[in-house]
């Protein structure tokens, strides 16, 4: 039997929901096209507290707000973000752990950024040329297919780190029963995925300069690149973090973040991120 108390709850985080759309409409569509995320944390923190079938419930109540009081594009936007946050909400509520609840999230992100992407492309003919046209003056060797898979990955993992993050300190924050964080001295950097990325950056070297390759293979190459900076870039990060936390200068955790972000001062981020897997610093 649902209680009053819960029927309060949703009936408030149906109106923030509501405000959200609201605000989304008279500001010229900003939180659609710029932080389209922020639709998930009415949902994902009710489902938190409340559970899966309250949580379903409030859901299809403010998908169907969107379809009442939100525009065409902003259906796309809102459902994704309403189901992204409404799965994130059972897995805190079933207490998953939060890696898990981060990849769970950064697969559906991926998904929903795909099918935007494809849906914009079909209806409106949006063509990425000109961002592809920009990026290629910085990486020349990269293909317009790659910079397309890249492009929703990146996205996917934005989202998901913004959701993920500010989820976690919302649910702190409310005192919620939630799986502890896992401390940074517990955080491995195997010896395995050192020596991996040096394969793939000879590899990847070998295959752009050397060998000539079909264009499948050179673009997979590509991928498998930049996925890898991108895992060397987090364990950059985690050891910068480390050495904050050893060195008790908390202050400079943003900067050990942020500095993963900036384009040349991340090849810095790379380097000890490949070091730390290969050397284990943190260990010493």
């Amino acid at each position: 039997m649902i209680k009053t108390k819960q029927i309060t709850k949703g009936a408030m985080v149906c109106a923030i929901y509501g405000a959200l759309l609201f605000l989304n409409q008279q500001s010229a569509l900003m939180i659609e096209s710029s932080a389209s995320w922020i639709f998930a944390f009415p949902v994902l923190i009710y489902t938190a507290m409340s559970g899966v079938k309250m949580g379903a419930l409030v859901t299809v109540c403010m998908g169907l707000m969107t379809m009442f009081f939100g525009g065409f594009t902003t259906w796309f936007y809102s459902w994704t973000s309403l189901l992204i946050g409404f799965l994130y909400g059972i897995g805190v509520f079933k207490h998953f752990k939060n890696m898990t609840n981060f990849i769970f999230c950064f697969i559906l992100s991926v998904l929903a950024n795909l099918c935007i992407i494809l849906l914009w492309s079909t209806l409106f003919g949006i063509d990425f040329y000109e961002d592809f046209h920009l990026v290629s003056q910085y990486i020349p060797f990269i293909s317009l297919k790659v910079f397309t898979y890249l492009m929703i990955g990146m996205l996917g993992l934005l989202q998901a780190l913004c959701i993920h993050l500010v989820a976690l300190m919302i649910c702190m924050r409310m005192h919620m029963d939630i799986v502890p964080l896992q401390p940074l001295s517990k955080i491995q950097s195997p010896r395995w995925v050192g020596v991996f990325s040096i394969v793939i950056w000879i590899g990847f070297f070998l295959i752009q300069n050397v060998i000539e390759c079909p264009t499948g293979i050179v673009d997979f190459t590509q991928v498998i690149f930049f996925v890898d900076c991108t895992l060397l870039l987090y364990f950059g990060v985690v050891y910068f973090m480390s050495l904050c936390v050893k060195h008790q200068k908390k202050k400079w955790s943003f900067i050990s973040i942020f500095g993963a972000f900036i384009p040349g001062l991340n090849m810095l981020w790379m380097l000890m991120g490949e070091l730390d897997c290969l050397l284990q610093l943190r260990r010493e």
